[in-house]
């Protein structure tokens, strides 16, 4: 085994496809675009948990109350 092969098929950024033609990766902007919405996505879920810990306001709850 050498030191350049790899253990698995995925491909390594800025490698060459068969024949060298171009890159077979993703593109970094590609690459850019999936970290800016899992960062969202992590950033839209701390915010929910932080609402559903909040306590309802008394006034909501009499409001509640009236209606039942």
């Amino acid at each position: 085994m050498g030191g350049d092969e790899r253990l698995s098929d995925r491909k390594v950024a800025g490698s060459k496809g068969p024949e060298g033609k171009g890159d077979t990766t993703a593109p970094a902007a590609t690459l850019k675009k999936k970290q800016k919405a899992a960062d969202i996505g992590r950033a839209l879920r701390s915010v929910y948990d932080e609402t559903l810990r909040e306590e309802v306001p008394d006034d909501f709850s009499d409001l509640l109350g009236k209606l039942s």
